[in-house]
């Protein structure tokens, strides 16, 4: 041992140094790693979470705003205004057809009594809720999660006023949701092993169900953890904490909902540990079988890692041409280092968030900024989907195609701003003269659509008709300018669903027929409306 420790030989000497010197660089290689990458794994899993929780939230914030609009166009119905009450239920329960997320809905007259109700719970008063007070005041409201009076259910209460046709308050409507859409979404939501996401209301009572509590409902107490005093401080940590259960975890939180909900991701330390441990005895490893192998090791091991570098290079490249689903093929990475085979996988989880993101946000891009009503895009997409399922369910549907009579003249001679506010003055008579399953959009320049869901074309033709008065008796008047408006309205219905994979999509269909009759219009006069018949088709 003495002699090998000194040896006499350049040969000796040599092979001893190299073998130091690798093992040297092998043991602060490995140390360094270890520091670096246990902070940098709990950075990547504190990023992970907050991902999550950023798209989760834009999720749960516009399910929030569908179902308070959904309440809302509800209360424009007629039977509401005049207090129809069967013609009320019969349109809430169909409503609570279409739309699954709702289990109820009544009305409250001014006394706070359910009148009519699809649970068939009429007769329960509610105005001690805070919904009452707030309808009262002329205000939507949503409820803090509570247990349903009639179905012993935890739900959520969207609420709406109701006026009457005068303009005065003749009480509320009442929505019940149940929390199976956000307990579905936010139960989806899991990250390793360990990683948990909940949500909790303001309070701090679980709305959905953590890994750690086997029944919401059993559990009506508050959580109190380091992470729900952070969220309560608005104060931000990087450091770890006892969760719920006692284990130690880092997490993330995020506000929802108007600061009504938080919403918290969980992932456990010791399973960060545990990857870290096994990626160090992998680089163990690593520097013992160099340390054999000496030179000959460093070369294999720079081929096996300058080829997947390669294609992560030209993965970035796609990606900043644009193709933000590009995936890298793990079995390219199979002989690689453990760091580079994890890189690979951050990659493709990056380039799916990547394009999960884009695809929100090109959804979230539905309305069009001046008139703020839908855009073509919406109705080329959405409602598009929507009338399909109209159809299927039986119901006949049709379409308006809506152009401002000289309009052209209108810029030429007040100019394009004065133009713009005029695009918003029939926008606005648009919105009044339609609501509920009748949707108004602005399809392009001075043209605007109007797509009803549940209209033969006899009733359609009925609305065509109101609007193009009600647009020729409401001149545009500001700053002392006056201009008088007409349309022309060309419209067209479809009484059944498209039969076949191949076939054109019935709004297609149905828009190239509108723009028949719009043209007809215009050709016959202008400020009139034309309808295109089918055989077959009523009126």
């Amino acid at each position: 041992m003495i002699r090998f420790m000194r040896p006499r030989t350049v040969k000796q000497r040599f092979r001893l140094w190299i073998a130091l010197a690798i093992l040297m660089l092998g043991l602060s290689i490995n140390i360094a790693l270890y520091i670096l990458y246990q902070q940098e794994t709990q950075a990547e899993a504190l990023r992970n979470l907050s991902d999550n929780l950023s798209l989760q939230t834009l999720f749960i914030d516009r399910w929030v705003q569908e179902r308070t609009l959904d309440m809302r166009l509800l209360t424009e119905e007629d039977a509401v205004r005049t207090l129809n009450k069967p013609l009320m239920e019969e349109i809430f329960r169909d409503f609570t057809v279409l739309q699954k997320d709702f289990s109820s809905l009544s009305y409250v007259n001014t006394d706070g009594v359910t009148e009519v109700d699809t649970y068939s719970a009429i007769g329960l008063q509610v105005n001690e809720r805070d919904s009452y007070w707030a309808a009262k005041q002329g205000k939507s409201s949503m409820s803090d999660v509570v247990i349903g009076q009639a179905s012993g259910e935890p739900v959520i209460i969207f609420s709406a006023p109701t006026y009457d046709q005068e303009g005065r308050w003749s009480g509320l409507l009442l929505g019940s949701v149940k929390l199976e859409t956000i307990q579905r979404v936010v139960g989806s939501l899991k990250s390793g092993e360990t990683g948990d996401f909940y949500l909790l209301d303001r309070v701090g009572v679980p709305m959905t169900k953590p890994r750690f509590i086997e029944d919401v409902r059993q559990n009506p107490l508050p959580i109190s953890t380091d992470i729900t005093r952070r969220a309560a401080a608005q104060s931000v940590s990087k450091e770890a904490y006892a969760n719920y259960k006692g284990d130690i975890v880092f997490g993330s939180y995020q506000w929802i909902a108007g600061h009504r909900w938080l919403l918290i991701g969980e992932v456990s330390k010791k399973e960060l540990n545990a990857n870290l441990y096994g990626l160090m005895l992998v680089f163990i490893a690593i520097t013992l079988v160099t340390l054999m192998l000496s030179f000959s090791g460093i070369v294999i091991l720079t081929r096996r890692i300058e080829r997947p570098l390669e294609f992560l290079l030209q993965g970035t490249r796609i990606i900043k041409e644009g193709q933000y689903g590009y995936r890298i093929d793990p079995a390219v990475f199979k002989n690689a280092p453990a760091e580079l085979q994890e890189l690979c996988d951050n990659y493709n989880l990056m380039s799916r968030k990547l394009k999960t993101t884009v695809k929100l946000l090109e959804e979230s891009a539905m309305i069009d900024p001046l008139t703020e009503l839908y855009n073509r895009r919406y109705m080329m997409q959405n409602a598009s989907h929507r009338l399909l399922r109209a159809l299927e369910a039986g119901y006949p549907c049709s379409v308006l195609l809506i152009d401002i009579d000289y309009f052209k003249q209108v810029n030429d001679s007040h100019g394009h701003l004065v133009g713009d506010r005029v695009l918003r003055h029939v926008a606005g008579v648009l919105q009044r003269q339609t609501g509920g399953d009748e949707l108004a959009a602005r399809y392009g320049g001075e043209e605007f659509m109007v797509l009803a869901l549940r209209l033969g074309a006899m009733q359609a033709r009925a609305l065509a008709e109101t609007i193009c008065r009600a647009i020729a008796a409401d001149p545009y008047e500001e700053d002392g300018v006056c201009i008088a408006l007409t349309v022309s309205i060309g419209g067209a219905a479809c009484t059944g669903s498209v039969e076949g994979s191949a076939a054109r999509p019935p709004l297609e269909h149905m828009i190239e027929k509108g723009d028949k009759a719009l043209y007809r219009a215009k050709q016959l006069g202008r400020n009139r409306v034309e309808w295109e018949t089918d055989p077959g088709e009523d009126g």
